[in-house]
């Protein structure tokens, strides 16, 4: 079998450059013909996913966080190339709420004896992602953090002081919301999470309903007429709970469009943490595109 790992220096503060010589040489004790690829700069795994597959390489392997993973998928779209994941970014959201092992033994040998499953992505501006995306205040909290990045703690408590930064000061914005062509428009918009899995920004369960090959996407779209009444919804995002408040609104659809009527406001876009620009924006499934390897039954 011929693996390759597209690995991300610096992820996980080089927690993934540090594991990956462990990594090749214990699939090589399993029979893996393994050659090692490092990522030099942003989206440059994009264009290696996609010569990996030109190589007729067996497994492709992303090592590093979310944003590994977002790149690799998208070199990926759409192509018969199993995919494979080492955890061992930030936070790698993803690769836990898809339910994949996150120690090293086990991580490895899920890239050998693993079973290939079909799962969704999300469409947006041409690119692919599997985990959450959106618009907002944690579009505004994103785009602090890519540019804090490497002089933040490799810490989840680090992001939540970002959002609750951003919180303190983010003013609200109208939105139109256009979910498989439905629109309704909300006056007071703080946020609106799209996504294909549950959780973002290291544990936080934005999303609690989504699944990742049901074939829909989630939406859920938060208001509040005080930033009192959002302070106190913030802790509740961690178990999902903030889903039956009542300025809190929750959608499953196929295609959802977002814009912010107001053209002189710009509304950060971002998804599995890369940033998207700003509204408006189209956000669309895309069923059973990528398959990704899960560990056999009843192995950890």
């Amino acid at each position: 079998m011929r693996v390759v790992i597209i690995m991300n220096p610096i992820a996980g503060g080089g927690k993934a450059k540090k594991i990956t010589p462990y990594a090749k040489e214990k699939l090589q004790s399993l029979g893996c013909d393994v050659e090692v690829w490092e990522s030099t700069y942003a989206g440059v795994s994009v264009d290696l996913a996609r010569q990996a597959v030109e190589a007729g390489f067996d497994r492709v392997v992303a090592c590093g966080g979310d944003g590994t993973v977002f790149e690799v998928l998208n070199g990926l779209s759409f192509r018969s190339t199993v995919m494979g994941i080492l955890p061992f970014g930030r936070g790698n959201d993803v690769s836990k709420d898809l339910g994949l092992p996150q120690n090293l033994e086990d991580s490895i040998q899920n890239l050998v004896d693993g079973i290939p499953k079909s799962m969704d992505a999300i469409l947006t501006r041409g690119r692919y992602f599997l985990g959450v995306g959106g618009v907002g205040l944690d579009g505004q909290a994103a785009f602090t953090a890519a540019r804090w990045r490497r002089f933040l703690p490799q810490t989840s408590f680090a992001y939540t002081l970002i959002a609750l930064w951003t919180l303190s000061f983010f003013r609200p914005f109208p939105l139109e919301f256009a979910l498989d062509g439905k629109t309704r428009v909300f006056p007071q918009t703080y946020l609106v999470a799209v996504g294909n899995t549950t959780t973002y920004a290291q544990g936080m369960q934005i999303l609690p309903k989504a699944l990742p090959n049901d074939g829909l996407l989630d939406a859920c779209v938060i208001t509040s007429r005080t930033r009192l009444h959002l302070f106190s919804l913030f802790p509740k995002v961690f178990s999902g709970s903030h889903i039956h408040d009542s300025g809190v609104f929750y959608f499953q659809g196929k295609d959802l469009y977002l814009n912010c009527p107001n053209s002189a406001r710009k509304v950060h876009c971002f998804a599995d943490g890369e940033l998207l620009g700003t509204l408006p924006n189209r956000f669309s499934i895309a069923p059973r595109m990528v398959q990704i390897l899960f560990p056999k039954e009843g192995q950890a």
